[in-house]
């Protein structure tokens, strides 16, 4: 089986320290509500739930996603999601980058059925944003519509390759990063 390459990792942008291991259901106890889970009993994240962290969080979201925290990725930007009106172009966009954090995480449980799914329904979502012409998520976000739709066909296309359950702490399996075009404003937690 040929497997897709891995890219280096750009800069991090954000200091906040990673968690011990990325969360794989059936895998590692669940972060939340797992007795060990790295974020049990805790409240590390309440202050996440201020929209004026949302910038810092996105970032977190996209170091989390690029280093191979799939599930973590997804819930960081599930917070920014929850926020907003949910039938804006933002709001779309955002669960685009969920779709492809949870693709991440089919990969690691081994269902590239999943990976296809999250994947086409990213792209969907991506392709809706980018035919709106009110909506620049480059302007808000960093990244455009169009980057990421390209990944997202590409992981459609190659679900089956990037199926790894090798058990391990981390696993990146995504054949590409987000890198946003320009860096945040204070790189912090």
């Amino acid at each position: 089986m040929i497997r897709l390459v891995i890219p280096p990792l750009p800069p991090r942008l954000s200091s906040r320290p990673f968690p011990p291991y990325a969360f794989v259901p059936g895998m590692h106890p669940h972060p939340v509500s797992g007795v060990g889970g790295h974020r049990y009993q805790c409240d590390e994240d309440a202050g996440m739930q201020n929209p004026s962290s949302f910038p810092h969080l996105h970032y977190l979201a996209i170091d989390l996603l690029n280093h191979g925290y799939y599930w973590e990725s997804h819930e960081a930007w599930e917070t920014i999601w929850k926020a907003a009106e949910p039938t804006t172009m933002r709001a779309a966009f955002v669960k685009g980058l969920i779709k492809l954090a949870a693709a991440g995480v089919k990969a690691r449980q081994g269902s590239s059925t999943g990976v296809r799914r999250h994947s086409e329904r990213a792209a969907a979502l991506f392709a809706e944003c980018d035919r709106d012409a009110t909506f620049c998520s480059r302007d808000e976000f960093g990244i455009t519509t169009g980057q990421l739709s390209q990944a997202a066909l590409q992981l459609a296309a190659n679900a089956e390759q990037i199926i790894d359950t090798t058990e391990c702490p981390v696993r990146r399996v995504l054949p590409f990063v987000i890198a946003p075009d320009f860096a945040p404003p204070v790189a912090t937690s």
